[in-house]
């Protein structure tokens, strides 16, 4: 089977199985299962975004990782610059810190957020559950992990946002994701709460803390994500939860495919309505909780092209900043820079708006003009 290609056919039945539950559920309300939802109504104007983008590799699909083209760090360097209008924020997420690559790892990011620091960017980190052989569901050995992660990179104060975990909903692809290790729910809760601690400590307590979700899996095992979380959850948690992040491919990931009549921005909005009104008062998260889009992206693979991918983004973003008073939207971080191999098979390969050669696609500017319009001013500006 192609790259990418097994997870394709896992992602197409899990589509299958929740058009059927949608079908079935269309007469009954309310819905526990959160299938689907019409936006609300915009009630609250809309605010300048904070944005973001994934600068370093994208993961593959599936079990493992394929080698990306050979990378230039200071081409990278100069796009990420040249994306940045003056007075904006442009924060750098990094992607891939591994539990089981334990202190040496978080050591190899410090020295990126040290690089990317001295070029004038501010940084946040996932800090992946992706645990070392035969510690799955060690909470203790978990939560010294996130200690330590939060005391190296917490005293760098270009580190604004941690996110605890990647994608805890989504068991199929652990090279990616952490759904598919065992303890992982409860890894969330815990590993929250103790960087929450670490952070008091050191007193960084203005470094954010939140969890990722992937839009979508399968209609019941997401919603039991939420209640497991709901259930594990203590005030002391949701008090140390400031955001949770949708990380949302639509035509990519889900749905699939583009669903006739449906644009990009309105497959997000329904999935951030869903999680604001149906999944996060599950867990008891309410409005004092933020809404990131912590991942974001549109392919020019597989064939769609680079106009669509523009396109795509184009009214995802449109429609984002639309919501962002009504649904208490924050954030918004695109996936990825530069493609791992612009004629690769792999479902990440390229969603970047840079080629593998590091020449813009038309999306690149896209992205740019909707910080220049759209985008919070930089830290200090006034």
């Amino acid at each position: 089977m192609k790259p990418g290609g097994r997870l394709r056919t896992v992602l197409l039945l899990v589509a299958a199985v929740f058009a059927s539950h949608a079908i079935s559920a269309a007469a009954a309300e309310p819905d526990p299962s959160c299938l689907t939802a019409a936006p609300p109504p915009i009630s609250q104007p809309a605010h300048p975004l904070r944005f973001g983008i994934t600068p370093l590799t994208a993961g593959s699909a599936g079990l493992s990782q394929l080698d990306p083209k050979p990378e230039n760090p200071a081409a990278a360097l100069a796009a990420l610059h040249g994306l940045q209008p003056p007075g904006k924020q442009l924060i750098l997420r990094l992607n891939r810190m591994f539990w089981s690559d334990g202190v040496p790892g978080i050591r190899h990011y410090a020295a990126i957020v040290d690089s990317y620091a001295d070029a004038g960017f501010q940084t946040e980190l996932q800090i992946r559950y992706h645990p070392p052989a035969g510690q799955a569901g060690d909470m203790h050995a978990w939560k010294r992990y996130v200690r330590q992660a939060v005391r190296i990179l917490g005293r760098r104060p270009s580190v604004v946002a941690l996110s605890i975990t990647n994608e805890a909903n989504f068991a199929v692809s652990p090279n990616t994701s952490d759904g598919s290790y065992p303890g992982v729910r409860q890894a969330i809760v815990e590993g929250i709460l103790a960087a929450q601690r670490k952070l008091r400590r050191i007193h960084r307590l203005d470094i954010e803390l939140g969890f990722s979700f992937a839009w979508r899996f399968l209609p019941s095992s997401d919603r039991a994500f939420w209640e497991e979380i709901g259930a594990r959850a203590t005030a002391r948690f949701r008090r140390a939860v400031d955001y949770v992040g949708l990380q949302i491919y639509p035509g990519l990931v889900f749905p699939p495919i583009a669903l006739p009549g449906r644009s990009a921005g309105d497959e997000t909005i329904e999935a951030l309505t869903l999680l604001r009104s149906c999944y996060m008062p599950k867990a008891g998260l309410g409005a004092d909780v933020n809404l990131w889009i912590s991942e974001n992206g549109y392919p020019t693979n597989l064939l769609r092209s680079e106009a669509s991918q523009a396109a795509d983004l184009s009214s995802t973003l449109e429609a984002v900043h639309a919501y962002s008073g009504t649904l208490g939207i924050s954030d918004y971080r695109y996936f990825n820079l530069r493609d791992n191999n612009s004629g690769g098979l792999d479902l990440f390969d390229a969603v970047g708006i840079l080629r593998d050669d590091y020449s813009p696609k038309p999306a690149l500017e896209t992205l740019r003009n909707a910080i220049t319009d759209l985008g919070q001013r930089g830290a200090g500006d006034p």
